[in-house]
């Protein structure tokens, strides 16, 4: 027993964190998305297997949370979708999918639980990186390569969509910005942590997408709101006067695409979700929308909310919607807990960027994950580290 215990303190310690780092900042580093995904498996799947299977003890807090209970609910949910879906067959695919997020979930509360404050320290230490990261792609993209500054950056790794790039980055500022608002810092902390922030902002202005500044425009409002100070007010100012500037010589880069197609989209996928509106479609069930004024079909709403209500129905989405109430209201309550703080903050980036963009969420470790599932496993594992301490 001491033994699985020991042993179940190393993995969360050591190989967990590295594996919780390779998923980070591992897009950029790695080109293969085989050998990104695989390296998951092997630091973050299989440790948490282990300790799970070795120290169950360490859930008995985590079980208690509303936030866990409702979110395990959801991924039953979406599991068991695949039995009436058009494509049954592939229920073993995204019942992976499912154990894969889970346990997942499951490496933040054991690092939380044998390490309390190195979640901060890693997601700091990844948003460090992707502003570096982004700093040298700018260069190379526009000085040494010499595209026009009307060029459209995508990034290094195996990004290979701006849109979804931007989405990285917005998360990550998120991060930056409640961090900065949140906590008490000398001042030359708070110079590193405005320059990363800029950093990263200025990497998504030159994705010239619009969905990460709707979403950190929302981060921001709700920062206003909880912390209510001169330091809010400043900062909020601040990037006001920089989103003035940048309109005033760049307007038709924010105006000329339009809506690109989005109301047109969400309605025929709402038409489609009518016809099975209570259990929805299933999650292998493929979305093909044909938009004939463009003629061209997507395969996915544009919005990770409807998608949801697309394969789960309302049963699936009002379990959506009780989890994120019980999120919020732990962000809200637990205002001086830093990581709450942190990951309250890329939630709202995430439910408001995804209202615009992407698919379906319960899927292989990709871009989509920075906005739903890594916030939702940062709050919670600090959750189930506040249930202990209560119970203490």
């Amino acid at each position: 027993m001491i033994s699985r215990i020991n042993s179940s303190r190393f993995l969360a310690r050591y190989l967990l964190p590295i594996g919780v780092m390779i998923f980070l900042i591992g897009l950029y580093l790695i080109n293969s998305r085989s050998s990104y995904h695989s390296l998951l498996y092997l630091f973050i799947a299989l440790p948490s297997f282990y300790i799970t299977l070795a120290n169950p003890s360490l859930l008995s807090h985590t079980i208690k949370s509303n936030s866990f209970r409702s979110i395990v609910s959801l991924l039953l949910i979406a599991a068991t979708s695949t039995l009436w879906s058009d494509e049954p067959t592939e229920y073993l695919r995204y019942i992976r999918y499912n154990i894969n997020i889970f346990l997942f979930i499951l490496a933040f509360i054991y690092i939380q639980n044998y390490h309390e404050k190195s979640l901060v320290k890693m997601l700091l230490l990844a948003a460090f990186s992707w502003a570096l990261f982004g700093m040298a792609d700018l260069y190379n993209f526009y000085y040494v390569d010499g595209h026009n500054l009307s060029a459209r950056i995508v990034g290094s790794g195996s990004l290979t969509n701006t849109l979804l790039t931007s989405h990285i980055y917005g998360v990550f500022a998120a991060l930056l910005a409640s961090y900065f608002l949140a906590k008490k810092l000398p001042f030359s902390q708070q110079v590193l942590i405005i320059l990363a922030f800029l950093a990263t902002l200025a990497f998504i202005v030159q994705t010239h997408s619009r969905t990460p500044l709707l979403g950190l425009s929302a981060v921001i409002i709700v920062l206003i709101l909880k912390h209510h100070n001169k330091k809010a007010a400043a900062f909020a100012i601040s990037i006001a006067l920089l989103s003035t500037i940048y309109l005033a010589f760049n307007i038709e880069l924010v105006t000329q695409r339009g809506l690109s197609y989005r109301p047109e989209i969400w309605l025929i996928a709402l038409e489609r979700i009518s016809n099975k509106p209570f259990i929805g479609h299933g999650l292998a069930t493929e979305m093909s929308i044909y938009i004939p004024s463009l003629k061209k079909t997507f395969s996915d709403s544009h919005n990770i909310h409807i998608g949801l209500l697309y394969d789960l129905g309302l049963v699936g989405f009002f379990t959506w919607l009780i989890t994120l109430t019980y999120l919020f209201r732990l962000y809200i309550r637990q205002s001086g807990n830093i990581l709450i703080s942190m990951a309250g903050a890329a939630l709202v980036y995430g439910v408001v960027a995804g209202m615009t963009e992407g698919g379906g969420f319960f899927t292989r470790p990709k871009e989509v994950w920075f906005l739903i599932w890594l916030p939702i496993a940062s709050l919670i594992a600090s959750e189930a580290s506040l249930i202990k301490q209560t119970k203490k």
